[in-house]
């Protein structure tokens, strides 16, 4: 489960890279990359999630769910401006995949020990 949750954010990060990409060009994002990325984020988040209320396990990586939930309401307010066709703040969009990233490798980090 918890290399599920991993593969799909990894999924969800290489995805948010090139949306990334488009917002820095200030380019409009294909709307199929927007949603395959937040439904690759969303659902390793609910795995993870999932994991850590199951496992028996000393570490449940409380403190990644923390930083995806961070980055998930910064990506909803992104979505939300992007969906009304307003400009995407970059700065936030940047913000957002620093965050991402971070919990990203924060969890890998503690996956692979």
């Amino acid at each position: 489960m918890l290399i599920t949750a991993v593969v799909l954010i990894c999924i969800a990060v290489f995805l948010g890279a090139y949306l990334l990409s488009y917002v820095l060009k200030q380019k409009i994002p294909p709307k199929a990359i927007v949603f395959a990325h937040g439904g690759a984020a969303v659902i390793g988040l609910l795995v993870l999630l999932t994991y850590a209320l199951t496992t028996a396990r000393h570490h449940k990586h409380w403190d990644s769910i923390i930083v995806f939930s961070i980055a998930a309401i910064a990506g909803l307010y992104l979505f939300s401006r992007d969906i009304r066709h307003k400009n995407v703040p970059r700065w936030l969009a940047v913000v957002h995949g620093g965050v991402g990233l971070g919990g990203f490798t924060w969890l890998l980090i503690h996956v692979l020990n």
